[in-house]
């Protein structure tokens, strides 16, 4: 069962959130993810094959928020490269 404790933190960082209208930069685990759409599980593992940046802070990461934008956008220009090499062809 969720404690009151943590609801009033969720509810918390909503409230930020929607007051900044914008993300902060370094994200706590649980917001990171929800940021992300990831788990938890996946953002550390790509944190550890390096793919994404975080800080360990007493034990806990925070990670950086435009390194997963990046982590992101990598593959969709990968997506364009692989497009474009498929509708014009070299001359070979």
């Amino acid at each position: 069962m969720i404690e009151l404790k943590e609801i009033i933190k969720e509810i918390q960082e909503i409230k930020y959130l929607l007051r900044s209208q914008t993300w902060p930069r370094w994200l706590p685990t649980k917001l990171a993810a929800k940021y992300s759409g990831l788990s938890a599980n996946k953002l550390r593992q790509l944190y550890k094959e390096g793919e994404i940046y975080a800080k360990d802070i007493g034990g806990k990461l925070i990670f950086d928020r435009e390194s997963i934008d990046e982590y992101f956008l990598k593959d969709k220009a990968k997506l364009k490269i692989y497009l474009d090499k498929i509708k014009s062809p070299s001359l070979c």
